[in-house]
């Protein structure tokens, strides 16, 4: 357990750090919550795509993924494809139940639950956060956190 916090807050501190090099470095990119949201969808989208890449390719080169389904945190390229090479083979797609969107400059945080139904007609109900940076051409994640709900609803 202390490994893993101690690498969320070495991992939280970089990214936090580059965020802040980022926003006092560059003008601040205009965008809305309704843009934010479609983020997710870009997302999920990619997931029903079935390939591992696609999804991957929505994450920044330097970003922490801890998955819900999963005990590893997953920060290199190489550790989200194995994640969701795994993930995709159970045919999962996302609906968000419930968000809320905070926008800063060039940063943007979503938080809420979601659902995700699997080809087999199983599902699990999470709650998330995804945090996104601009890079100057697009919006990535910088890192997503998913964890299924401790209490039955």
């Amino acid at each position: 357990m202390k490994k893993l916090l101690s690498l969320t807050l070495v991992a939280s501190a970089g990214i936090a750090a580059s965020l802040g090099a980022v926003a006092a470095t560059e003008s601040c990119q205009p965008v809305g919550k309704p843009q934010i949201a479609q983020l997710f969808d870009r997302w999920n989208d990619a997931l029903q795509s079935g390939d591992p890449h696609l999804v991957a390719a929505n994450y920044a080169p330097v970003s922490v993924l801890l998955p819900t389904l999963s005990n590893e945190p997953r920060v290199s390229v190489e550790a989200k494809l194995d994640y969701f090479e795994h993930f995709l083979e159970k045919h999962p797609v996302g609906h968000v139940d419930f968000r809320q969107i905070q926008i800063g400059c060039n940063t943007a945080i979503d938080t809420g639950l979601y659902t995700f139904n699997f080809g087999d007609g199983s599902s699990v109900k999470a709650r998330y956060t995804y945090t996104y940076q601009w890079n100057g051409e697009g919006w990535l994640i910088t890192s997503h956190h998913s964890s299924a709900l401790p209490e039955p609803i």
